[in-house]
């Protein structure tokens, strides 16, 4: 039966970014392809393709087809849903396979939706040996890190697989997309690493990963990851974006960063690099030595301008490693993004009062936007202590959104205030910032003036944070929805001038924006 095909799929998500390719597939298409199977990738985020678009290519060829895969994670469980009802109702004895974040923290949920299998956490190993229990028509009970229902309709949650050590061992990930990739001007990306050996409380990173046994980082060899590079920049590859959790984590130090940058001078790569780093980890040498080997610009986890916060996310960088490595940004003319959580349930005035003071002091690094929450994903440490204190109310698989109650009466409204102001903006502020954040392979020059636009909305919102938290000082009992609404629209030409500007940029640059509105506010 392996002339039959495996189909591969991800479909669009509901995002206020715009679209990447999906490395998660790319790897299981890879790890089927040595297995001799026949596979097809269907990116309908890439390929901008309604659910409707990916059903019709899929029954076109049905009879064709040994089983289909969907990555399926956050935004994306909805339109996975639909496609595998959809499936469904044509087709009773269609078999689909789905696998990522949703199905690795939902799987009962997914396998009654109509999904046949689910794969939690790593899946190369297991997609293979599942594919050989599809075709010898066997019920997987000894394939790991698979799970499915039994005839008795009862949940079977099989062992989960030690974590892979030997990541030089896996073939480079498939680029069927690569020419869409680089026509949307797009940054291609790579894994160089797996897991963080970090342990924020927000984080379900680190729940995906350790599920199973192992180390919860490992790496790729210098050789291996820059032989990859090499055969993508001779690909006509300008600019790749790792998607590592921290590009310097375990064993990487100044060292091997040193080796690294050397192996990539050595051979003579021209290619811009955009990676994530946490705070804790930068020094003066590393971010030299990154310099050289081609990075631009990086997502830093800086998470919040007060100690008392940073230690309540249980952060392994303080406040002091925070302000050294913004410093060492700026000095290496780095583009940095912080990521930012402003608000969660027990954040008070004093640390919104030092985290203005923050944001002012480092008004160079961008962010997106001033408003960010906490987020209560299924799988963090933070969900799971907002349910153990009833604290939270419980949302639904598909939205994964499980909400909570800020604690401060005064902090509750300063949050009122902040999200109502961002989502006036969001469209344009995620427009402004998309270049930078999911980096475009333009120029230099045109990178500078989406910053420019970027650092211009920043002080807008440095602005209003502060004459709200200086009014709520003097009135905590003042009408915050008069005054939001006031603001909003005193402010309207600025965010329509900005706006105009940049849909120019887009226009100059030959690039389109085709992102939804941010659907986390």
């Amino acid at each position: 039966m392996k002339d039959k095909k495996i189909i591969l799929i991800t479909l669009s998500p509901k995002t206020h970014r715009t679209s990447e390719e999906n490395l998660g597939i790319a790897y299981l298409k890879s790890a089927l392809v040595k297995e001799k199977y026949n596979v097809e990738i269907i990116d309908a985020w890439l390929n901008e393709m309604e659910v409707e678009e990916v059903y019709e290519k899929i029954i076109s060829k049905e009879e064709a087809i040994l089983f289909i895969g969907i990555s399926s994670y956050m935004s994306n469980t909805a339109p996975t849903i639909n496609l595998i009802s959809m499936l469904k109702k044509h087709n009773s004895h269609i078999k689909v396979v789905c696998g990522g974040f949703g199905p690795t923290f939902y799987p009962e949920e997914y396998l009654k939706s109509g999904s046949n299998y689910i794969i939690r956490g790593e899946g190369e190993k297991a997609i293979c040996e599942l594919a050989k229990c599809i075709e010898e028509e066997k019920t997987p009970y000894n394939v790991k890190n698979v799970g499915f229902l039994d005839i008795n309709n009862n949940l079977v949650l099989n062992d989960m697989e030690c974590l892979n050590d030997d990541l030089d061992s896996l073939p480079f990930p498939s680029r069927d997309t690569l020419d869409i990739v680089l026509k949307k001007k797009s940054s291609v990306n790579m894994v160089t690493a797996r897991g963080c050996s970090g342990n924020c409380e927000f984080c379900s990173v680190i729940s995906f990963f350790r599920l199973s046994d192992g180390k919860v980082w490992r790496t790729r060899s210098i050789k291996n990851i820059v032989d990859e590079i090499e055969l993508l920049a001779n690909k006509g590859v300008k600019l790749i974006k790792i998607v590592d959790d921290s590009f310097v984590d375990g064993i990487r130090d100044e060292k091997w960063c040193k080796d690294f940058a050397d192996e990539i001078e050595k051979r003579n790569i021209k290619v811009k690099l955009r990676g994530q780093i946490r705070a804790d980890k930068v020094t003066d040498s590393i971010l030299y030595d990154l310099k050289r080997a081609g990075f631009f610009s990086f997502a830093c986890g800086i998470e919040n301008g007060s100690q008392s916060a940073l230690l309540r996310m249980n952060k392994k960088a303080t406040l002091e490693d925070n302000r050294r490595a913004l410093n060492l940004f700026k000095k290496y003319d780095y583009i940095v993004q912080m990521g930012y959580i402003l608000f969660d349930n027990e954040t008070t005035y004093q640390e919104l009062v030092e985290n203005y003071q923050f944001m002012l002091d480092n008004d160079f690094a961008i962010t997106k936007g001033i408003f960010s929450e906490m987020f209560s994903a299924e799988g963090t440490k933070f969900n799971a202590r907002l349910r153990k204190e009833s604290k939270l109310e419980e949302g639904d698989f598909i939205s994964n959104n499980n909400k909570y109650v800020i604690d401060d009466i005064i902090v509750n409204k300063i949050y009122y205030v902040l999200k109502k102001w961002h989502k006036s903006h969001c469209e344009i502020y995620d427009m402004t910032i998309d270049p930078l954040t999911a980096p475009k392979a333009i120029s230099d020059d045109a990178m500078q003036e989406f910053y420019n636009y970027a650092i211009k909305l920043k002080k807008l919102d440095l602005i209003i944070f502060k004459d709200l938290l200086l009014k709520i000082k003097n009135n905590p009992n003042f009408d915050v929805s008069q005054y939001i609404d006031d603001f909003i629209e005193r402010t309207k030409p600025k965010y329509e001038e900005v706006e105009q500007n940049v849909k120019r940029l887009y226009k100059k640059n030959k690039m389109s924006y085709n992102a939804d509105s941010n659907p986390f506010i």
